[in-house]
């Protein structure tokens, strides 16, 4: 008995501590695509830190088994939208190799070819996540102390359970510091601030081109937007940063920012249960 609980628990560490890893498709917008399966039907999604929960659109959603759930989750965009969506549980979810149970997911009436939903960062509340944007491949589980040397803090907003959003705080212009939403589901290059700190900044509202974009998920709503460019936004240690890049001042952001993830490093690991990002390359 003592020798098979033995090969047991080096049997449950094994897979606890192995890492696995699963190629992705970049797409040229810098969405991360990748395959999983819900209840056993695959489909395509994209890997975004900013979705707060999985969320499987219609069309995937009915290929699955019929469930019926009276509970519900009201999230809000970041630019206040509130979405109201039922919640749901999956028998078994399979990313690669690993499979999870019991995972929460929502759907929603959205149609974009070739993409049948939003992976957050439900899956991985135990285990970082590991994105090598030059190999193209997302890794799960455990990091090496080499991996660990160089990182950046993040806050985790966990909504009992039910989504989870990271933030993290950066230098605009070398003058303010804010904390960001950190969203890998906004591509690349993407750099939103609340429109209330231009004139923290000294910026001149008429010195950017203004836009008006109507949502994706509400046709009613508008959003105005303030385009340009600013001297530079940094990590608040350093170890990441870009010099003059294009941003959109947004009136009615929730947050004080919104960022994407990929001009954090080439490879990065996210760990919720570290608080931190790792800054691997």
């Amino acid at each position: 008995m003592k020798k098979l609980l033995t090969l047991f628990f080096l049997f449950t560490s094994f897979h606890l501590y192995a890492q696995h890893s699963i190629p992705f498709t970049l797409l040229g917008s810098g969405h991360i695509l990748i395959k999983a399966k819900v209840d056993g039907v695959e489909g395509n999604f994209i890997f975004d830190t900013g979705a707060g929960l999985n969320l499987l659109f219609d069309k995937f959603a009915k290929k699955l088994k019929s469930r019926e759930s009276y509970h519900f989750f009201t999230g809000h965009r970041a630019t206040g939208e509130p979405l109201d969506i039922p919640i749901f549980h999956s028998d078994d979810l399979q990313i690669g190799e690993v499979a999870l149970k019991n995972q929460i997911y929502s759907t929603f009436d959205l149609d974009i070819p070739g993409i049948d939903g939003l992976i957050s960062l439900l899956p991985f509340q135990h285990t970082p996540v590991t994105i090598d944007y030059d190999k193209k491949e997302i890794t799960i589980g455990q990091l090496s102390a080499a991996d660990k040397k160089k990182y950046i803090d993040i806050a985790v907003a966990d909504y009992a359970g039910n989504s989870i959003d990271i933030f993290t705080n950066v230098k605009v212009n070398d003058k303010i510091t804010l904390q960001v939403s950190l969203d890998a589901g906004a591509g690349q290059k993407s750099f939103w601030l609340s429109d209330r700190f231009m004139k923290t900044l000294g910026l001149d509202k008429s010195a950017f081109k203004m836009i008006e974009k109507k949502s994706e998920f509400d046709s009613t709503k508008v959003n105005r937007i303030y385009t340009g460019n600013i001297s530079g936004i940094a990590t608040e240690n350093n170890l990441a940063g870009v010099e003059n890049p294009p941003v959109f001042f947004v009136e009615g952001l929730i947050y004080e920012g919104k960022t994407s993830i990929e001009w954090l490093g080439r490879k990065i690991a996210i760990s919720l249960p570290d608080k931190r990002i790792y800054i691997i390359k």
